[in-house]
């Protein structure tokens, strides 16, 4: 018999029941895919990442990510949820800030372990270098698959796909009131998603429920088995890059720094730091971050 300890973190959020949930497993040398796989099936939240020996020059360890159905390449909450697992447990020491550099699917990805003014450990991840493609998926057929009106969708923000570590196609939304009306046909979203070769459909706004956010975000990725994503990290990387790619932001000092707030329509409110280095329109490095708190620790057996 096999015992793993694992936790069930919630990421993006200092308040239990907030952000988004994800399962750690800091010791998973030994396991394979396929126990990998069923962890994740067992635990049932969107992403559970597995936290390995790395035999890559350069690299601290190796982190797996897995959502209930398949391995992903990289997932920020999970991430975000892994390293401030190990900064509690002091794995790399207990002086901080602190950088660890992960192995992941998509290259070596360094984290920043620190704590935020209120004392609480909270980490920052590197994200694959941006990319940036554009689509033929219409405004009419977004807005038919997202449940809202074409009038809905803002002509003038930017839709197309993004990266830094996973595909995604960016939605632009007049307002907040259509994020509340949303029905998304996700058998639909599924089939677009695939054809595209993204993770999500992320709708975006600049329109905020918080006066200390910058862009409001609501994402579904039926494509990879999570209908809906309360905080979804890697997406909103790219959505920083994709932002100052088409010029919506301007970095100040080669930098563009933005709290993007998500999760709201489904109870689940969740706060996301961006950090996007550049020049305008020319976006270089992604960083994201937040800290995230346990809400169950305990050991599997099987």
């Amino acid at each position: 018999m096999k015992e793993v300890r694992i936790y069930q973190m919630d990421a993006f959020t200092h308040i239990p029941f907030g952000g988004n949930p994800a399962g750690v497993v800091p010791e998973a040398d030994g396991l394979t895919a396929e126990e990998m796989q069923n962890i994740a099936r067992e635990m049932n939240v969107s992403e559970t990442a597995f936290v390995c020996k790395s035999e890559r020059q350069g690299a601290d360890l190796r982190v797996r990510f897995f959502t209930p159905t398949e391995e992903i390449d990289l997932c920020g909450h999970a991430t975000i949820s892994t390293f401030v697992v190990l900064g509690m447990e002091e794995r790399f020491g207990a002086k901080l800030p602190l950088t660890v550099v992960q192995e992941t699917n998509v290259g070596l990805l360094p984290v920043m372990i620190s704590r935020d003014e209120g004392g609480r450990i909270q980490a920052f991840m590197t994200q694959a270098a941006p990319a940036f493609k554009p689509c033929d998926v219409s405004r009419e057929e977004a807005a038919k698959l997202l449940g809202i009106d074409a009038a809905d969708i803002d002509p003038n923000l930017p839709m197309g796909l993004a990266y830094t570590g996973l595909w995604d196609l960016f939605v632009p939304i007049i307002g907040l009131e259509p994020f509340s009306r949303m029905q998304p046909d996700l058998a639909g979203l599924t089939a677009m998603n695939k054809k595209l070769g993204v993770a999500s459909t992320h709708c975006y706004s600049l329109a905020t429920a918080t006066p200390q956010a910058h862009v409001h975000t609501r994402d579904f990725s039926p494509a990879v088995g999570i209908p809906e994503d309360p905080a979804t990290g890697t997406a909103n990387g790219a959505l920083g890059a994709f932002l100052l790619h088409h010029g919506v932001f301007a970095p100040e000092r080669e930098s563009v720094r933005l709290l993007v707030e998500q999760g709201f329509e489904i109870g689940r409110p969740s706060y996301i730091h961006v950090e996007v280095d550049g020049e305008p329109r020319s976006p270089r490095t992604v960083r994201v971050g937040g800290t995230a708190v346990p809400i169950l620790q305990g050991v599997m057996k099987f």
